[in-house]
């Protein structure tokens, strides 16, 4: 829900008066009285000077907020304002950042460090994107040191746990049908590494143009851009346990999506694909590829299911694909 900001701005205005008597006049000394000007504008998501999201505020309103004034907006009457939340903190401001401690230096604790989301009246779906999410990498696939964590999605949502490299990756999760605290955790091991994140939260409504259909993890709209796994980075290894989808936006005119993978490593060599897949068009895509190409097909919404299965021994990378749709 969009919410408004009023400002109140004072100016000052000369009025003249006249006083007129039966058979003379006189001009009074001319007066200034206050007139006051209130202005609203709405509470919409904007770009900070530092080129982070941010929500446009009057300047008081976020101070009030605890937040960082960045650049104004609303042709100068706001502030973008620039809100950010880490351990034990509580998030129910759109566009506020998760970050560890001290960001954007590197946090090096043990220990769990976990936001409360409280998101307004009316979120069906909460995007989290991650600007920067560097957490200790897995161990043959399984998260055991560090790890990310979602509480209190819909019920039979599978919400995948995260570790290792995941900076620019996104989530959609849909929250329209819980009464669960909903929770961000990341919990991190006793051994010695530099971790960073920071992962902006955006509350989508039910009527807004952005929703992602419904139990998509990621969600992509545009006509061209890249896919890849979880944890696919400088050391790329698939996570163990992944069972999601990877949607793709209804855009007119364009039907068919080529998909162009400059690395495929999931799953059986040559063999059936068995627990670790890629299923695009009904058809599981798996195997030890550097450059593969494949073609989903629009005979209704385009996803692609992406599971594994709890053994990565063979340390396979996962994915990383450019994709294309295609003109109707």
């Amino acid at each position: 829900m969009i919410t408004r900001a009023v400002l109140v701005v004072a100016l000052a205005a000369t009025v003249h008066c006249a006083a007129v008597a039966e058979e003379s006049s006189s001009t009074r000394d001319s007066k200034l009285f206050p007139v006051v000007q209130i202005v609203t504008f709405e509470n919409g998501p904007c770009t900070a000077a530092t080129g982070e999201r941010g929500t446009c505020y009057s300047q008081k309103e976020c101070e009030s907020l605890g937040g960082a004034a960045s650049g104004t907006c609303a042709n100068g009457f706001g502030v973008c304002c620039v809100l950010y939340a880490t351990c034990d903190g509580t998030i129910s401001v759109n566009g506020t950042y998760f970050s560890n401690p001290g960001y954007p230096s590197s946090y090096s604790s043990p220990g769990m460090c976990s936001v409360l989301i409280k998101p307004p009246a009316g979120t069906c779906q909460i995007l989290i994107h991650f600007d920067a999410f560097n957490l200790m990498g897995p161990v043959e696939g399984e998260c055991g040191n560090d790890t990310f964590v979602v509480l209190g999605a819909n019920p039979g949502d599978n919400i995948p746990v995260l570790c290792g490299d995941n900076s620019g990756q996104h989530m959609y999760i849909d929250v329209d049908h819980t009464n669960d605290p909903i929770q961000l955790i990341v919990t991190n091991s006793a051994n010695s590494y530099g971790r960073m994140w920071k992962a902006g939260i955006t509350f989508i409504g039910e009527n807004d143009p952005c929703k992602a259909p419904p139990r998509c993890l990621q969600y992509y709209k545009n006509t061209a851009g890249a896919i890849m796994s979880f944890n696919y980075g400088a050391n790329p290894m698939m996570l163990t346990n992944q069972l999601y989808s990877i949607c793709f936006g209804y855009v007119p005119g364009y039907c068919d999506i080529g998909l162009s993978f400059d690395r495929l490593d999931l799953g059986n060599i040559n063999q059936a694909c068995e627990n670790d897949y890629l299923a695009i068009s009904g058809q599981q895509h798996c195997g030890d590829f550097n450059t593969y190409t494949t073609q989903a097909n629009a005979t209704g919404p385009i996803a692609i299911l992406v599971a594994s299965d709890s053994d990565n021994s063979r340390e396979e990378e996962g994915f990383s694909a450019t994709y294309m749709m295609m003109p109707c």
